[in-house]
């Protein structure tokens, strides 16, 4: 049986009203504004959940991963379509996703591990994939 642990929050931005009251709550100042959307710096949040606490219209959702670090990203080939979604600007802030041709010149999208130490770690990859093909990897 793997255990979980709580990863801790995600921010729906379909339901965010950008009040900012997440923000002044968070003890750790974890909650970030980035091109007027809401996300979380997971080195920073300890998952005390007064965020939670305080949104008045659901928009803070409690996720879950493996128990460990996050050390990166899998994307898994099966899933991905290539929508290329997660090459815009506004999906990675750091653009850790490139577009790449394996050895029989078929395309397939790679997440830059050697540059990981620049990830903010917001999951936005995560949860907005359409296609659920984006995974953490765990350590």
């Amino acid at each position: 049986m793997i255990n979980e642990k709580l990863f801790p929050i995600s921010i729906n931005p379909n339901l965010c009203v950008r009040c900012q009251s997440c923000m002044y709550s968070c003890p750790q100042k974890a909650i970030f504004f980035k091109n007027s959307m809401r996300y979380v710096d997971y080195n920073k949040c300890k998952g005390c959940l007064k965020c939670v606490d305080v949104c008045e219209h659901g928009a803070i959702e409690v996720i879950s991963i493996e128990e460990g670090r996050l050390k990166g990203f899998f994307i898994d080939s099966e899933r991905c379509t290539l929508c290329k979604l997660c090459l815009n600007d506004d999906f990675c802030f750091q653009n850790l996703f490139e577009l790449k041709k394996d050895k029989n010149r078929r395309d397939f999208i790679y997440f830059r591990k050697k540059n990981f130490s620049k990830c903010n770690k917001c999951l936005n990859c995560f949860k907005n994939c359409p296609n659920s093909a984006i995974l953490p990897e765990i350590i």
